[in-house]
C-alpha cells in the first residue's frame, strides 16, 4: 500500500503519551495514528445500523399493540394477540424483541414498548417459553390451586429508582422540578403519562412503571398535570379511570383506538 508523507503538529504531552501507548504495543507513533484514523473515518463513513428503532415507529407500535400487551394473560395469550398483527416476540440477549412474523425482521426491543422481559416474567409469573434467562433468577410459587398465586418468593424487586421522587413530591410542581434536576420531563402518553430524558428525547418509562399512573397522581395532588389534554372533568366522567381496584400491572397507559377499517 502506498503511503503519503503528512506533517502533524502536536502538543508535546501528547507526543510523549503516544509515544509511550506505541512503545507499549510495539509499534511506531505513525502506525498508531493510521489505525486510529482508519478506525474514526470507517465509523463516521459506513455506521453501524442501531437497534434501537426510531421513535416514531415506536409510537406507532405502542399505539397499535398497547391494549394487547396490557390484556394478555399469559405467554401464550400474548403471542396469539400479536400474531394477529403480524408480529413475534422472540429472546434477545436476556430480553425480548419484536419481529415481523412474514419476513423475520426484527422490530424493536420489548423494552422500547414499556414491556421489558423482567416485567412481563413477574407479570405472568412465569417465563417466556425457550427464554436462555428463565425467570431472571425470580422464584413464584404457584399457591393453593384455584386460588391467586402469591407474589415471588424470595427478595422483592428493587424500586424504580425515580419512586422516591413521585412518593414525596407534594404537587405537579415539585414532581417536574424534580425530575427536571435528575434530567427527566413529563409527556402525555394517550390517557396517561410518560417519562423522558431531557438530553436525549429518549422515552424512559411510563409512569405506571414507577408505580404512579397518571389517574394515581392526579388524585392525590387533587388536579391534573398542567397541559394535559385528559383533565379532571374527563377523569371524573370515566368509570374505568375511577376504578382503584383495576390492575396496576399496566405499563403503557396508551388510549387505545381501533385502526380505521379498510375501503
Amino acid at each position: 500500500m502506498k503511503l503519503e508523507t503528512v506533517t502533524l503538529k502536536l502538543p508535546p504531552k501528547l507526543l510523549d503519551d503516544a509515544g509511550v501507548v506505541a512503545s507499549g504495543q510495539d509499534v511506531t507513533i505513525g502506525h498508531l495514528v493510521r489505525h486510529l484514523l482508519a478506525k474514526e473515518v470507517a465509523r463516521r463513513l459506513h455506521p453501524k445500523p442501531s437497534n434501537r428503532a426510531e421513535d416514531a415507529l415506536v409510537a406507532a407500535l405502542q399505539a397499535l399493540l398497547a391494549r394487547d400487551f396490557a390484556e394478555a394473560t399469559g405467554w401464550r395469550d400474548l403471542a396469539a394477540r400479536l400474531a394477529r398483527h403480524g408480529y413475534e416476540l422472540r429472546p434477545a440477549g436476556g430480553g425480548i424483541a419484536l419481529y415481523k412474523r412474514s419476513c423475520g425482521t426484527r422490530v424493536c426491543k420489548g423494552s422500547e414498548l414499556g414491556f421489558g422481559y423482567g416485567i412481563l416474567v413477574r407479570r405472568f409469573r412465569a417465563a417466556m417459553p425457550g427464554h436462555p434467562h428463565g425467570t431472571l433468577g425470580q422464584c413464584f410459587d404457584t399457591g393453593p390451586l384455584g386460588k391467586p398465586a402469591p407474589e415471588p418468593c424470595g427478595t422483592a424487586p428493587p424500586k424504580h429508582h425515580l419512586a422516591p421522587l413521585f412518593e414525596t413530591a407534594p404537587d405537579w410542581a415539585a414532581l417536574t422540578e424534580g425530575l427536571r434536576k435528575q434530567g427527566y420531563y413529563l409527556r402525555a402518553q394517550g390517557t396517561g403519562l410518560a417519562i423522558y430524558g431531557e438530553k436525549d428525547g429518549r422515552h424512559l418509562c411510563n409512569t405506571a412503571a414507577v408505580g404512579f399512573r397518571y389517574r394515581k397522581l392526579v388524585k392525590r395532588f387533587g388536579a391534573p398535570m398542567p397541559g394535559h389534554p385528559h383533565g379532571q372533568q374527563w377523569i371524573k366522567e370515566n368509570p374505568v379511570v375511577q376504578n382503584d381496584d383495576a390492575p396496576e400491572f399496566e405499563v403503557i397507559d396508551t388510549e387505545w383506538r381501533p385502526l380505521p377499517t379498510e375501503t
